[in-house]
């Protein structure tokens, strides 16, 4: 469901072109000028393909007002599709009010899973990814207007449980090689600290937005996040400088890019584009200015990063897939993220224009008769298609709305 997880250990963004009868994905070597004129001429098609997966997504609402996984078993909780779900129309739909009626059911289901007195423990209980889930319900409450008081009481109580989850009163239980200031997944089955589900800058970065968008984020909290996010960043020296890593251990499954050595033979991961939008998008959720050389050490790196290419569906066998192709609908809702969050400073990438003009080709040409979308590939559960739906409608949304 989300990148920290994989299904099955197998031994990137690319151009989708569409030709008579199938779809061949290729990689980029240099950077493809945008005509903006015809970018703008396809935000019909957008609007189009936006209204038919929104309208899909909400059909899969039960009447519970939840959305249940009919891919994975260990989602049957339907706390982490649901609030995947909630927080995704809730971005992308205006007040109308049918939507209203859907927004107000799935919340009634997500707040009858939480017990204001243990919150952590009645999530944990329900949902396989109590961190996201939490975050998502937070930024859901960001977005959408509950009564006051209700809404108040609840976005402190899910803050008050986010800052406690931070990495940073309990540094002796960390593992060899993590690094403070992070969030990890969160279970008690993932050890705080453990090496099998160290920290990352995903779960970091939805962390600190759902708690700057609260308003909760203290000085403190957000000095840990960017020492953390500092040591996610490459240094000058490796290869790939100025990228975000996933995880911090060099070599854990989840540093989708692999590792390598440096100079002095130690090991160091590679990093890759979803996980350095989400280091971009982090650090703008502290409040970092897109000036800063953070963020254009990060953006000058990007076009040369490892990316996703959306595999053939059917699937064909005979093409070679990696890690980074099953995070297809994740990583393209990242980078538009932050397309759009560099819009809203007055900044222009020509990079990441390519990138949302390319990913708009793939979506629209790619979106089911019934308005949703599906990965062939299953290792980061993007072969459900509650969660690239999801993924992709944000796509959409961030293409569609960028700030004036």
């Amino acid at each position: 469901m989300f990148p920290h997880c994989v299904h099955h250990w197998i031994p990137i963004l690319g151009i989708v072109l569409l030709l008579p009868g199938r779809l061949i994905a290729q990689d980029p070597l240099t950077e493809i000028p945008v005509d903006q004129e015809r970018f703008q001429s396809r935000q019909q098609q957008v609007s189009n393909a936006l209204l038919k997966g929104r309208r899909w997504l909400e059909q899969q609402q039960s009447d519970d007002g939840s959305w249940q996984s009919k891919t994975y078993a260990s989602l049957e909780s339907r706390v982490a599709t649901s609030a995947l779900a909630m927080s995704t129309l809730v971005e992308l739909t205006s007040a109308g009010v049918e939507q209203k009626e859907t927004i107000n059911r799935g919340l009634l289901f997500l707040k009858s899973k939480i017990n204001q007195e243990e919150i952590w423990k009645s999530v944990e209980a329900e949902s396989n990814y109590p961190l996201y889930s939490i975050c998502l319900m937070l930024e859901t409450l960001n977005q959408y207007q509950l009564e006051a008081t209700v809404n108040r009481e609840l976005r402190d109580s899910l803050s008050r449980e986010l800052l406690r989850r931070q990495r940073i009163l309990q540094a002796d239980r960390l593992s060899e090689g993590d690094v403070a200031g992070g969030w990890g997944p969160g279970s008690d089955s993932f050890q705080q600290g453990s090496a099998a589900n160290p920290a990352n800058v995903s779960v970091t970065y939805f962390a600190l937005a759902a708690l700057s968008g609260a308003e909760k984020l203290p000085l403190k909290n957000r000095f840990a996040a960017l020492d953390y996010l500092q040591h996610y960043q490459l240094p000058t020296e490796a290869t790939g400088a100025g990228g975000f890593v996933f995880t911090f251990i060099p070599d854990h499954p989840l540093n989708k890019a692999g590792s390598k050595p440096n100079q002095t033979g130690k090991l160091y991961g590679v990093p890759y584009l979803s996980a350095s939008c989400d280091g971009i998008s982090a650090l703008l959720a502290c409040d970092v200015t897109s000036a800063d050389r953070r963020i254009q050490t990060a953006l000058t790196i990007l076009p040369q990063l490892s990316h996703s290419r959306l595999a053939e569906f059917p699937f064909n066998t005979k093409r070679s897939y990696q890690k980074l192709d099953a995070l297809f609908f994740y990583e393209a809702a990242a980078t538009t993220r932050v397309w759009k969050q560099l819009k809203e400073q007055g900044v222009e990438n020509p990079y990441l224009n390519s990138r949302c003009h390319e990913l708009l080709q793939t979506l629209i040409a790619r979106q089911q008769a019934d308005g949703h979308w599906e990965n062939p590939l299953p290792w980061m559960m993007e072969d459900d298609p509650l969660i690239a739906t999801a993924f992709a409608l944000q796509t959409l949304h961030h293409c569609l709305t960028p700030a004036e």
